[in-house]
């Protein structure tokens, strides 16, 4: 479940360098592995208190839910969209018109 950074977990995050807006929010957009395939994960520096219990599926779900990003939903993505050897057929890929495209063409 999704549960907002704290005071002391957003002032480590901005020690990181996040701004204060991402690390308010405990998520931010990421580019997975320099691949140019963009998803939603969490700020780990946000939840050092309490790291297993925010995912980055919970802060996906967030973001999508507080409109800051539609997510592509599972069953939408490709059947062999597979990165580095894993199935990458999980929640928190951001949808756009581009990032369909790049994770549609990703090999």
């Amino acid at each position: 479940m999704y549960v907002k950074p704290t005071k002391e977990g957003i002032e480590w995050a901005m020690e990181d360098g996040w701004s204060r807006e991402a690390a308010e929010r405990g998520y931010d957009i990421f580019d997975f592995d320099q691949t140019g395939l963009l998803e939603i994960e969490r700020i780990d520096a946000c939840y050092i208190e309490n790291v297993d219990d925010v995912t980055d599926d919970d802060c996906a779900m967030e973001a999508e839910r507080s409109g800051f990003c539609k997510i592509i939903p599972v069953d939408e993505l490709p059947e062999s969209f597979i990165v580095h050897g894993y199935d990458r057929r999980l929640y928190g890929w951001i949808d756009t018109p581009e990032n369909r495209k790049a994770i549609e063409e990703y090999r």
